[in-house]
């Protein structure tokens, strides 16, 4: 089946930025991931979850009070054990 996922609002991409111990999934510092209300790719689901609300209002042109760059983000993975940190970059369409 092709899956075709739609180009809506801007483009964001997850980049791992660093991290404590291995990551459960795999991922690596470098790694970078397009995120969107529709795709999520081999991002992790876990991660992902806790970071969907926060892909959307990028996507969409929202803005938050808590970063000083309203187009990057960083952000730790929930789990403790093995925590890994990305970038949320919004690249305006």
């Amino acid at each position: 089946m092709a899956v075709t996922f739609p180009k809506i609002g801007n483009q964001v991409i997850a980049k791992v930025i660093g991290m404590q111990n291995d990551c459960t999934i795999g991922m690596k510092v470098g790694d970078e991931f397009e995120l969107s209300v529709h795709q999520c790719g081999n991002f992790c689901g876990y991660f992902y979850h806790n970071l969907f609300n926060w892909v959307t209002t990028l996507q969409f042109g929202g803005t938050f009070p808590l970063f000083e760059n309203p187009d990057i983000q960083v952000w730790d993975c929930p789990n403790a054990k093995n925590r890994v940190q990305v970038e949320l970059k919004r690249i305006k369409r």
